[in-house]
């Protein structure tokens, strides 16, 4: 009688355990259920750091910054509505400080046909030239890049002074590249092809446009005349140390600048007489 007594009483306090444990249960069911999910913040597109008027954008120009839903304002690039890859290569056409929200009618994308006039400045030109792998730095040189220009020229006539023979010069500096082949901005570039389709004429340029003064352009076109130009990517500005001071007066490298045995040379080799030392040197003519 003791023992079903006892069987008794472990059976029903198991049984008001299992009510117990289904009750708490079923609340925790309802309140999931009835709970709204987490409220997700919009977020705006704004300038990682100050960006002058005519900046082509770069992916580290930009950036989301989330706010209030009361703080998003017409003409926000808001998250979700926008992507930031699109901006990438836009050109800013006025100047924003650091953390400012960016407006949609201060930008112009790649995919405007007012693009290109939006991106030179007043009072200059977009000028293109024919480029090879060794004058586009192999294809390294991006839109919104700055440049130099330096003209290199062979003179073959000036054997007689071998160290004069070959000369470099800078004749444009800090000029800005707009375009590369037809790509205004780097995300229009095409993407690399797949390594066994690759080639380096698929990734080449073969043209690249400058923004250019009526003064620049026509300097470039005669340099492109008097022998062969290559391009030297100049470090960005922002944050970027003072160039380093330059030995002596800038102008131009001849050869015996940079291989000094060329000055040994032209020590050895002989002067060329001028027609009127040479008429000196003739003896006089008898007369008849």
């Amino acid at each position: 009688m003791f023992v079903r007594n006892v069987l008794l009483a472990i059976g029903m306090l198991c049984l008001l355990g299992g009510v117990v444990l289904s009750v708490v249960w079923l609340n925790q069911v309802a309140r999931t259920t009835t709970e709204s999910p987490p409220e997700t913040r919009p977020a705006v597109l704004v300038a990682k750091r100050p960006i002058p008027t005519g900046t082509l954008l770069r992916p580290e120009d930009i950036g989301w910054n989330e706010v209030g839903p009361n703080a998003v304002r017409a003409g926000n690039l808001v998250r979700g509505q926008v992507s930031q890859a699109d901006f990438i290569g836009a050109i800013a056409r006025r100047d924003f400080a650091a953390d400012e929200v960016l407006i949609a009618a201060d930008l112009v994308t790649p995919s405007e046909r007012r693009f290109l006039a939006a991106v030179l400045k007043p009072g200059t030109r977009a000028v293109s030239i024919s480029v090879d792998a060794p004058q586009s730095a192999a294809g390294l040189i991006l839109p919104g890049d700055q440049v130099d220009v330096i003209l290199t020229q062979s003179f073959n006539q000036a054997a007689a002074d071998p160290a004069r023979k070959s000369v470099a010069e800078t004749v444009l500096r800090n000029v800005r590249v707009i375009a590369v082949d037809q790509a205004l901005s780097t995300s229009a570039r095409p993407a690399t092809p797949a390594r066994t389709g690759f080639t380096a004429e698929s990734r080449v340029p073969k043209t690249v446009t400058f923004e250019l003064t009526e003064w620049q352009a026509e300097r470039l076109f005669v340099a492109l005349q008097l022998g062969r130009i290559q391009l030297s990517v100049r470090p960005l500005e922002i944050g970027a140390p003072a160039e380093p001071e330059v030995r002596g007066k800038p102008g131009p490298t001849w050869a015996a600048d940079v291989s000094p045995a060329l000055n040994v040379i032209a020590r050895k080799a002989p002067q060329p007489v001028s027609t009127v030392e040479r008429a000196v040197r003739l003896p006089p003519v008898a007369s008849q």
